[in-house]
C-alpha cells in the first residue's frame, strides 16, 4: 500500500457554511476546524467518563464563554450552554431536561457586545490551538484513513443505506448530513458487529421530499461515492473531509451531526390522503345540505305572547329556584289572569314578574312544556297559540259548554337559562329533579277550586310536551327520588333523541339513557307497572333535522303500540312538510295539529285531566296518522236515510265501470241544481276486492259531496236486485282520510289554508270484506247550489292486480336500478310498488316517472299523478305531488332502525312501499326509472354515524404512538408525529383499514331477526290488561323485550357482535369501517399540521420578539419565561395544591386539564426552541423530547371534546351566577393524571427508553388495549377515551420516575418484602 497524502487543512477556509438542517427554520453554521476540534474534544470527555465516572459540571453564569449563534437572539442564548452540558455515564441522553439549556435572556445591551467580543476572542484562540494541534493528530487521521480504504464501498453503501452521506464540494462546504438515522456503526467509524444494535429506518425518515436541496446533496453524494470507488480502486485512501465521522459518545448509532427534525413529515402519501379525505368530507357536507332534503315550506304562525314567571316557587319549594324558573304562557285569546296589577312588573320583552305574594288561580288544565339544549321557555307560544285558537275559536259551542267539558290548557313552561343539558348529564338530572318540584307547585295553584265550575275535580296530573333533550328530561321525571306517581300521564316530545344520546362525550348522559331505557322496558308490564296509564308519542322532524337523527326518535323497542308511537311531521295529516330541529316548534302546520290534539284529549271531569289511555291513543292516531293504516275503524253511523228511486235522479254504475266526475259519458256534468245519486253495486262474485274514492270535496253533511253505504229495502240477501226502488242508507263520512292536493301549479304537498286556495283531496280505501254489511255505495251529490262539483274518482279494483313486488336487493339497484315500462298493466286509481328488501336506510333513492299523452284535450287529467312513500319501522309517510313535472326525479328516502338495536317493524311493513295515485280515465301507464342516489346517500351516512370520526381519529393517534414507542424503545430516535404518520399510511394503516373491513364483514353474516308488532285491533283488544293482570302478549315484540330485560340484567350487556364497532349492518356496507378510517387519517394529518404549526409559530413569534425587543420590557419577560426554570420545588407544589383544592371544591376537572394543554403548549414551545439551538452531543436527545412532548400534544388535543362542553356549562352557570359545584365533575383521580405529567413535562421529565421486555410490553400492551376497546365499544361509548387516556398517562408518568432514587428505593423495598414471605426464586437459589 502506498502512502496517501492528505489534504492540509489549512487549505479550509475558515467560513461559516450554512446547512439547511431543517426545512422551515433550522439553518446551522460551523468552522471545519471547530468540527475537528469539537469531535476530538468529544472523545477525550467520553474517554474520561468511562474511566472515572464523574459528571463535569457546566456554569451557567457565563454565557460569553461561547460563541454567539449566527442567528442571534433568542436561539443565539439558548445555543452554547446546551452543548457544552455533559451528562452522567448513567443517564440516557433521551432524559435531558432543558430546564438547565438556558442563559440568562433579555440582559443589557452593555453585557451582550461584552459576551460578543470574549467569544470572538475565544474563537480566534480555539482557532490557533486547533491548528497546532492538527499535525499531532494527522498520523491518526492517516491511519483511520487507511482503515477505511480497505472497505471503501462498504462503509459508502452502508452510509448511503441508513441515509448519512457526507457532501465535499472544492472544499467549501463541511460535511451535510440527511433526514435519515445511520444503523450501528461504532464510535471509531469502523463497521457494525454483530451484536450492536441496529436502527431500522425507512429511506424516506427524517427527509422531507420537497426539499430540492436533499436532491441536490444526493446527485452531490451518488458523484462522490463513484469518486471514491475509483479513488479506492487505485489503492488510493479517501480524502479525510469524506471518511472522518463523528458518533455520539454514548449512542454510537446516532452520528453528532444528526440533528435532524422532519418537522411536518410532508409526503406525497400523506398530502393525497389528505387532499382526498377533506373532497370526501366536502362531498357528505354538501349532500347533507343540499341533497335529499325535504322541502321548506313551514308556515310561521304570530301572536301576541305573554309569559308571568311566578316568582312563588321559590328556594322554599326547590333547591333549583336559584337557577332555573317557572312561567305561565298567555296570549291574546286568554289574558284572562286573575292576580292583582300591583303585584305585576313589566320586566320587558313580554315578560311579567309575579309576586310571590300574589295568589294565581288558573283555570284550565295544566300543561308543562321543557326545552331542549340551550333552549328558550318562549318557544312554547306556538303551540300554545294554536291550542288557545282552536278551543275559543273552532270548537263547537256544544263540546266547549256541555258536558263532558272541556277546559283550555294552561301552559307552564321552565327557563333552564339555556343551558347546554345535551352536553351535561348532571345538568339533565338537575332539570328532572326541578321539573318535579315544578309539577308539585303548579297542582298546588287549583287546589282552591274553579271559579269557573266548583264541581269540577282538582287535577292529579299535568301533561308535558318536551322538545329536543327536554323529552329526555320528561321521561327520567320518573325515574327520581321526588316524583309523585301519577302526576305524569300524557308525554308529547319533539325532535327528542330517545335511542340514544346526540354525542357520546359525557359518562353520565351514557348512564342517563341506560336507566331510562331499563325503566321504560320494564315499566308498561306487571299489575303494578308504574307506566301503565302512560301514553308517549314522539314526533320527528325528518332529513331536514341536522341535529337529532330522525332514527334515534324511534321508541318502538321499549313502548309498545297500546301506549305510543313515533310519527313523522310529513306525516301527520293537514301539515305534509318537514321540518328543522327548532321549526318543528314554530312551523304553524305542526303547532295546529299538536294544539288540536291536546285539546281532544282533555276530560276535565276526571281528576287525571286527559282521557282514559285507548281514547286517548285513539284521537293520537287520528290526529298524527295518515288514516291508511289499517288500525282506523270508524263507527258507521246509526241514523238511516230511505231513499226512493223513483222520485229521485240516479244513476246505476256497472260492476265493469268506474265512476268518474264529470264525465261526458253519463251526462253528469255538475251542472244540475236537483240532488243526484251514483249507485255503485259491491262486486261479490268478482275479484275485486278494493273500493276507492278519490275527490277534491270534503265529504260530509255540510259538502255538496257524500258517501253512504246502504241496502235494498226489498230484499235481504247479499246478491241485489237488479232495480231496487228504495234504499236504507247510512252515511260513512268518517272514513275518508285527506291527502295533499296534486295539481300541476303545486311541486309540493301544501295545506288548505289562507295562503293555498287549493283544496285538499279526500281519499276513501275500503276492502270489500269490510263492508258485508252493505250491498251498496252510494256517492249523494247535492247539487250546484252547495258549490262546484270538481272532480271525483271511484272504482273497484283487485289489489292483486294493482300491486307489484319486486324482489331486487340494494345491490342491484346500485348497478342496474329497477325500469317498469308499463306501470300497472290495467289503469288504475290506486297502484302500489313494493320493495321488501330496500330497507337500509343509508341509501337513497331517485324516482324518475314519466307518462305521455294525457295532458291533451281527448284524455284530461283530472289531477297529477302522485306518490306516496312509506317506511317499515316507524311512521314516515311522505308525499310527492306532480311527480311527471320533475324532471330531476323524486326523492326517496326514510328511517330506519337505530345501530346496537333490534330491529322493529310495524305490522304488514317490509321494506319501502311506493303508492300511486293517477287519472284512470287516461289509458297510459305510468314508466317509472328507479334508480339509487349514491351522492345523496353521503349526508345520511355523516349523521348517523356522526361519533366515528372523533373515535377514528383518535384511534390513528393511538396507532401513531405505539409505532413511535416500539422504534423509540428499539433503540432508534423518536420520530416526528408526521414522519411516522407518513411510514404508516403505506404500512400498518391499509392492513388496519383490511382488518376494520372484515370485522364489519363477518359482523353482517348472522341472519338478524326482525320483531314485528301485533296487529293494531289485537293490541287495542289486549291494552285493557293495564286495568288488572300482566299482559299476555302472544308475537314476537314480547319476545324481544324480555331478551331486552334478560339482557340489561346481565353483567356484560354489550358483549354481542351486533353491539361492536358500528353495529350490525348489511353485508353490503362492510367499507364503511375502512372508508371512515382513511378519513380520519386526513383529519389527523390536518390537526398535526395545525398544531405543528401553532407551536413552531409561537417559537418563532418569540425568538423574533426575543431579538428585537430585548432591550424592552416584553423581551426580557419572554426570556425569562423560557430560560429560567418554570417555578420551584416548593412554588410548584403549592400551585398543584392549590389547583386541586379549586377542583375539589368549585371548579370542575375539565377546567382543570384545559389548564394543563395550555401549559403543555408551553412545554412544546420551549422543547422547541432548545432543540433549534443545540448543537452538541444533546441535538438528537433534544428533538427527541419535542417530538414526544409534541405527539403528547395531539392526544391532548383531541380530548379536549371530551372536556370542553362541561366546562361551557360550567361558565354558562357563572353567566346566571350559579357556583354550586358538580357533584359529578369535581374528581381528583379523573385529572391528577394530567397535571402530574404536565408538571414533571415542565420539570424537564422525558420517558427513557425501555428495552426491557416487561416495561416495553407493559406500554405496547396499554395502547393495544386502548386499540381493541375503541374499536369494538370506542362508538357507543365514546366518553371511555378521556378514561383510557389516563390509564395511559399514569404508565408514562410510572416510566419517567422509575430511574429516580425514590422509585429505585421503592423497588428495592419490594422486593424484600416478596423475598421474605416468597423466600427466593429457584434461579437465584
Amino acid at each position: 500500500m502506498q502512502p496517501t497524502s492528505i489534504p492540509s487543512t489549512d487549505n479550509i477556509p475558515e467560513e461559516h457554511v450554512q446547512v439547511d438542517c431543517e426545512q422551515e427554520s433550522e439553518q446551522e453554521h460551523h468552522h471545519d476546524h471547530d468540527y475537528d476540534h469539537d469531535h476530538r474534544h468529544d472523545q477525550e470527555q467520553h474517554q474520561q467518563k468511562q474511566q472515572h465516572h464523574h459528571i463535569v459540571h457546566f456554569d451557567n453564569t457565563e454565557p460569553s464563554s461561547y460563541p454567539p449563534h449566527p442567528r442571534g437572539g433568542l436561539l443565539g442564548q439558548l445555543h452554547s450552554p446546551f452543548m457544552s452540558k455533559s451528562s452522567d455515564s448513567h443517564q440516557h441522553p433521551s432524559d435531558v431536561s432543558d430546564q438547565d439549556d438556558y442563559s440568562e435572556l433579555g440582559g443589557s445591551s452593555k453585557h451582550k457586545n461584552k459576551s460578543k467580543r470574549q467569544s470572538k476572542q475565544e474563537s480566534v484562540t480555539n482557532a490557533q490551538q486547533q491548528q497546532s494541534s492538527s499535525d499531532q493528530h494527522q498520523h491518526q487521521h492517516l491511519q483511520e484513513a487507511q482503515q477505511h480504504s480497505t472497505q471503501p464501498e462498504r462503509t459508502e453503501r452502508s452510509r448511503h443505506s441508513n441515509g448519512y452521506s457526507t457532501i465535499h464540494s472544492d472544499n467549501k462546504k463541511s460535511s451535510h448530513p440527511t433526514r435519515r438515522l445511520s444503523s450501528s456503526i461504532n464510535t471509531n467509524g469502523s463497521p457494525p458487529s454483530s451484536s450492536s444494535t441496529s436502527i431500522p429506518s425507512s429511506p424516506s425518515q427524517y427527509s422531507l421530499p420537497f426539499n430540492h436541496n436533499n436532491n441536490h446533496h444526493q446527485r452531490a453524494f451518488e458523484k462522490e461515492h463513484a469518486s471514491s470507488s475509483s479513488q479506492n480502486n487505485g489503492n488510493s485512501v479517501p480524502s479525510r473531509s469524506r471518511t472522518r465521522s463523528k458518533y455520539h459518545p454514548d449512542l454510537p448509532n446516532i452520528p453528532l451531526n444528526a440533528c435532524r427534525s422532519a418537522s411536518f413529515g410532508c409526503s406525497y402519501p400523506m398530502i393525497t390522503l389528505f387532499l382526498l379525505s377533506f373532497a370526501v368530507l366536502g362531498c357528505v357536507f354538501h349532500s347533507n345540505f343540499y341533497h335529499q332534503v325535504d322541502a321548506d315550506n313551514c308556515e310561521p304562525i304570530y301572536m301576541q305572547p305573554k309569559y308571568y314567571k311566578l316568582l312563588g316557587f321559590d328556594r322554599e319549594r326547590t333547591a333549583f329556584a336559584g337557577k332555573y324558573g317557572l312561567f305561565l304562557f298567555r296570549d291574546q285569546y286568554d289574558y284572562r289572569l286573575q292576580v292583582d296589577p300591583s303585584l305585576l312588573t313589566d320586566r320587558g320583552n313580554y315578560v311579567w314578574t309575579v309576586d310571590k305574594e300574589a295568589k294565581i288561580q288558573p283555570l284550565g288544565i295544566p300543561a308543562l312544556f321543557i326545552p331542549g339544549n340551550a333552549g328558550s321557555a318562549k318557544q312554547v307560544r306556538a303551540i300554545a297559540k294554536a291550542a288557545s285558537k282552536y278551543y275559543y275559536e273552532t270548537l263547537p259551542d256544544d263540546q266547549r259548554n256541555g258536558k263532558p267539558l272541556s277546559r283550555p290548557i294552561d301552559f307552564f313552561t321552565v327557563d333552564f337559562n339555556e343551558e347546554f343539558s345535551a352536553l351535561h348529564g348532571h345538568s339533565l338530572l338537575e332539570q328532572a329533579q326541578f321539573l318535579n318540584d315544578a309539577i308539585a307547585y303548579i297542582l298546588t295553584l287549583y287546589r282552591d277550586g274553579r271559579q269557573a265550575d266548583p264541581e269540577l275535580p282538582q287535577p292529579t296530573s299535568v301533561m308535558i310536551i318536551g322538545h329536543s333533550m327536554g323529552g329526555i328530561v320528561a321521561r327520567s321525571l320518573f325515574t327520581m327520588d321526588n316524583f309523585k306517581p301519577g302526576s305524569v300521564n300524557t308525554i308529547l316530545t319533539a325532535a327528542t333523541p330517545h335511542m340514544v344520546p346526540p354525542v357520546t362525550l359525557d359518562f353520565e348522559i351514557s348512564n342517563i339513557y341506560d336507566r331510562i331505557e331499563s325503566f321504560w322496558t320494564k315499566g308498561f308490564y306487571g299489575p303494578d307497572a308504574p307506566l301503565q296509564n302512560v301514553s308517549l308519542i314522539s314526533i320527528a322532524g325528518g332529513n331536514r333535522d341536522i341535529i337529532v337523527n330522525g332514527d334515534s326518535g324511534n321508541i318502538h323497542n321499549f313502548v309498545p303500540q297500546s301506549h305510543g308511537f313515533t310519527v313523522f311531521t310529513a306525516t301527520i295529516p293537514h301539515a305534509w312538510v318537514g321540518s328543522d330541529h327548532l321549526s318543528i316548534l314554530w312551523c304553524n302546520q305542526i303547532a295546529v295539529a299538536v294544539g288540536k290534539a291536546l285539546i281532544d284529549v282533555v276530560d276535565a271531569t276526571i281528576p287525571e285531566q286527559v282521557k282514559p289511555l285507548e281514547q286517548r291513543m285513539t284521537i293520537f292516531r287520528n290526529r298524527f296518522l295518515t288514516g291508511l293504516e289499517t288500525h282506523l275503524h270508524p263507527d258507521i253511523s246509526s241514523d238511516e236515510e230511505i231513499y226512493t228511486l223513483s222520485s229521485t235522479a240516479h244513476t246505476f254504475i256497472e260492476k265493469t265501470d268506474r265512476l268518474a266526475l264529470p264525465s261526458k259519458n253519463n251526462g253528469a256534468n255538475g251542472r244540475d241544481d236537483a240532488p243526484h245519486l251514483y249507485i255503485m253495486e259491491l262486486p261479490w262474485e268478482s275479484d275485486k276486492n278494493i273500493f276507492s274514492l278519490l275527490t277534491d270535496h270534503t265529504l260530509g253533511p255540510e259538502s255538496r259531496l257524500d258517501i253512504m253505504l246502504c241496502n235494498d229495502m226489498s230484499t235481504t240477501v247479499r246478491a241485489a236486485s237488479s232495480t231496487p226502488n228504495k234504499l236504507a242508507c247510512q252515511y260513512d263520512t268518517l272514513s275518508a282520510v285527506p291527502i295533499p292536493a296534486s295539481v300541476p301549479q303545486r311541486a309540493v304537498p301544501i295545506r288548505f289554508g289562507d295562503h293555498n286556495p287549493v283544496k285538499e283531496f279526500q281519499f276513501v280505501s275500503k276492502s270489500v270484506e269490510d263492508l258485508d254489511a252493505a250491498q251498496f255505495i252510494v256517492i249523494y251529490d247535492r247539487g250546484q247550489k252547495l258549490g262546484d262539483l270538481g272532480f271525483l274518482v271511484a272504482e273497484f279494483t283487485s289489489e292483486k292486480e294493482s300491486t307489484i313486488t319486486a324482489e331486487t336487493t340494494s345491490l342491484g339497484l346500485l348497478n342496474d336500478g329497477f325500469r317498469v315500462h308499463a306501470f300497472p298493466e290495467r289503469p288504475s286509481l290506486v297502484s302500489t310498488l313494493r320493495l321488501p328488501n330496500i330497507d337500509n336506510s343509508l341509501l337513497t333513492y331517485k324516482l324518475i316517472v314519466d307518462r305521455q299523452g294525457c295532458n291533451g284535450s281527448l284524455a284530461p287529467q283530472r289531477f297529477s299523478p302522485m306518490l306516496r312513500q312509506s317506511s317499515w319501522t316507524m311512521y314516515e309517510d311522505k308525499y310527492s305531488v306532480n311527480i311527471v313535472s320533475q324532471e330531476s326525479g323524486v326523492n326517496i328516502n326514510f328511517h330506519g332502525e337505530v345501530p346496537y338495536y333490534d330491529r322493529i317493524q310495524l305490522p304488514g311493513k317490509k321494506g319501502i312501499e311506493l303508492k300511486f295515485w293517477m287519472d284512470p280515465t287516461c289509458p297510459v301507464p305510468l314508466t317509472i326509472n328507479f334508480q339509487v342516489d349514491k351522492y345523496g346517500s353521503l349526508g345520511k351516512v355523516m349523521i348517523r354515524y356522526r361519533m366515528v370520526v372523533l373515535v377514528f381519529t383518535f384511534l390513528v393517534v393511538v396507532l401513531t404512538l405505539r409505532a413511535q414507542f416500539k422504534t423509540f424503545n428499539q433503540g432508534g430516535p423518536f420520530k416526528p408525529f408526521g414522519l411516522m404518520l407518513t411510514e404508516l399510511i403505506g404500512s400498518t394503516f391499509w392492513k388496519f383499514s383490511v382488518l376494520l373491513a372484515v370485522i364489519a364483514f363477518v359482523q353482517s353474516l348472522p341472519a338478524r331477526t326482525v320483531y314485528s308488532f301485533m296487529d293494531p285491533a289485537a293490541l287495542v283488544r289486549n291494552s285493557r290488561h293495564t286495568r288488572g293482570a300482566r299482559q299476555t302478549l302472544e308475537d314476537p315484540y314480547e319476545t324481544m323485550v324480555r331478551a331486552n330485560i334478560a339482557q340489561a340484567d346481565s353483567w356484560f350487556p354489550s358483549l354481542r357482535l351486533a353491539n361492536v364497532l358500528l353495529g350490525a349492518n348489511d353485508t353490503f356496507f362492510w367499507f364503511l369501517a375502512p372508508v371512515f378510517f382513511q378519513l380520519s387519517i386526513g383529519i389527523v394529518i390536518l390537526i398535526w399540521m395545525l398544531l405543528n404549526g401553532l407551536v413552531r409559530g409561537i417559537a418563532g413569534l418569540l425568538a423574533f420578539v426575543s431579538k428585537r425587543g430585548g432591550r424592552f420590557v416584553i423581551g426580557k419577560a419572554i426570556g425569562n419565561i423560557l430560560s429560567k426554570r418554570s417555578r420551584g420545588v416548593r412554588r410548584r407544589i403549592i400551585t398543584t395544591i392549590v389547583l386541586f383544592i379549586m377542583v375539589a371544591t368549585f371548579v370542575p376537572y375539565q377546567f382543570a386539564f384545559v389548564v394543563a394543554v395550555l401549559v403543555h403548549i408551553v412545554s412544546c414551545v420551549r422543547s422547541l426552541l432548545v432543540a433549534q439551538a443545540t448543537n452538541s452531543t444533546k441535538c438528537q436527545a433534544a428533538w427527541d423530547r419535542h417530538h414526544y412532548l409534541m405527539s403528547i400534544f395531539v392526544m391532548f388535543f383531541l380530548l379536549l371534546p371530551c372536556t370542553l362542553p362541561v366546562l361551557m356549562v360550567w361558565i354558562r352557570n357563572l353567566s346566571v351566577q350559579w357556583y354550586e359545584p358538580f357533584s359529578s365533575d369535581h374528581r381528583l383521580d379523573y385529572i391528577a393524571p394530567f397535571i402530574f405529567f404536565v408538571e414533571a413535562v415542565t420539570d424537564g421529565a422525558m420517558v427513557p427508553r425501555t428495552p426491557e421486555k416487561g416495561y416495553a410490553a407493559v406500554t405496547v400492551g396499554i395502547l393495544n388495549s386502548i386499540i381493541l376497546f375503541l374499536i369494538l365499544f370506542g362508538v357507543r361509548y365514546s366518553w371511555q377515551i378521556f378514561f383510557m387516556s389516563r390509564i395511559w398517562i399514569v404508565w408514562l408518568l410510572a416510566l419517567q420516575l422509575k430511574d429516580t432514587d425514590l422509585a429505585q428505593r421503592l423497588t428495592k423495598s419490594v422486593e424484600n418484602q416478596g423475598l421474605r414471605y416468597f423466600g427466593p426464586s429457584k434461579k437465584r437459589k
